[in-house]
């Protein structure tokens, strides 16, 4: 079992008393995480008889939880299966009955059924993402091409990997599309995903989506809501702020929540170019920046800042007005070309005082007075020491 770096938040604040809601996509570990606590009453709604039950009866949690004589700690995995369980979760928090830990794979039917802060005080909500390069620093290659799944990881053969993550797609496709979204037909969105995932990390254009693969602009939007709601991507929106640049893109990118997952998705092969194979580690990047923001709760943001007629910078995070842009090479030592759009946003933004460039350096090393160059490696470390 990965030591994980979000289990320390989630059992202070189950200590506290508090009830708390793990979102994740499937297989992350949070079932696995979960389980480290003793329940007094176990729910599990990927069983179907279980699901069953709770379907034709969703006060049913209410009477069993009403017929014991103490508060009981509460377990419902799966949540998101029957959404209408919140309202009793509700009323036994407010009633002092019952304490819970809910996990989700997806945040589409949840939403439906209420505000996931709806209840301020109630519920502390969680993310959890497949392993962090810190929680498990797998060789590079190996997570561009395979990911970061827990399972994945733990693998050692490397054709067992390959059928494992096509397992894992399939059955995404089946349970979460098919079963989760009902969409009339699954194969639109199936020729959709395939080029989301080749595109991940780049900036999405639904217009020329839409003229390749046919349906209209208003669908394209509505797939990659899907991937959104499923937690399979996450949109990182454009950096728009200034008072000088008047081209400055608009639109937003998309990052897969795994690298193993998007090039199954794809259909890639698992050797790639070198020109492939730096876009994707930009990707991972900034995937792993936004895993930090998750585990360190901080309020943080990711960006990225690019005009179409000029200068541009891969990511950049902004922490309690101030801004860090970040450029990612995959080099070993990046020299002054590799610094020269850092150098005009900051130039451009006085609050962004200091930059990285993350690389594959064994040496950390300033390449100029307020631009360090660091290891990939050392990307976690570097912005608690910065945050």
């Amino acid at each position: 079992m990965y030591k994980r770096d979000i289990w320390p938040l989630i059992k202070k604040q189950v200590e506290l008393g508090k009830s708390i809601l793990l979102l994740g996509p499937r297989q992350v570990g949070k079932t696995t995480l979960c389980r480290s606590f003793k329940y007094d009453l176990e729910i599990n709604l990927a069983s179907i008889p279980e699901k069953l039950l709770f379907e034709k009866d969703p006060g049913r949690l209410e009477k069993i939880v009403q017929n014991l004589e103490k508060k009981v700690f509460v377990y419902i995995d799966e949540i998101q299966k029957i959404p209408r369980l919140f309202n009793s979760v509700q009323v036994l928090i407010d009633n002092k009955r019952a304490q819970f830990v809910l996990t989700g794979s997806s945040a589409r039917k949840i939403r439906q059924e209420l505000d996931l802060n709806y209840a301020p005080g109630r519920l502390i909500n969680f993310k959890m993402n497949p392993l962090s390069l810190n929680e498990n620093p797998s060789p590079l290659d190996e997570i561009l091409t395979y990911g970061q799944l827990p399972a994945i990881c733990a693998e050692v053969n490397l054709e067992q990997k390959e059928i494992e993550l096509r397992s894992y797609v399939e059955n995404y496709i089946e349970e979460e599309i098919r079963k989760e979204t009902r969409l009339r037909s699954v194969a639109p969105f199936s020729r959709f995903i395939e080029l989301a995932a080749i595109q991940s990390g780049k900036i999405a254009n639904f217009s020329e989506i839409s003229k390749e693969l046919g349906p209209s602009v208003m669908t394209i939007q509505n797939y990659y809501q899907i991937l959104e709601d499923t937690l399979f991507a996450v949109r990182v929106e454009p950096y728009t702020k200034s008072s000088s640049r008047k081209k400055l893109t608009k639109s937003s990118r998309y990052l897969f929540f795994d690298l193993g997952v998007r090039r199954i998705l794809a259909e890639e092969p698992e050797k790639f170019s070198q020109d492939r194979k730096g876009e994707l580690f930009e990707h991972f990047v900034g995937n792993e920046i936004l895993k930090w923001i998750n585990i360190s709760k901080k309020p943080a943001k990711l960006y990225f800042w690019r005009d179409p007629d000029g200068p541009e910078v891969d990511w950049i995070i902004e922490y309690k007005g101030q801004l860090l842009p970040i450029e990612v090479k995959l080099k070993a030592q990046p020299d002054n070309k590799s610094i020269r759009h850092l150098k005009t946003f900051m130039t451009e933004y006085r609050t962004a005082r200091q930059a990285l460039v993350v690389s594959t350096t064994d040496v950390k090393f300033k390449v100029d007075s307020n631009i360090t160059v660091i290891s990939y490696q050392d990307l976690h470390s570097q912005l608690n020491t910065l945050f």
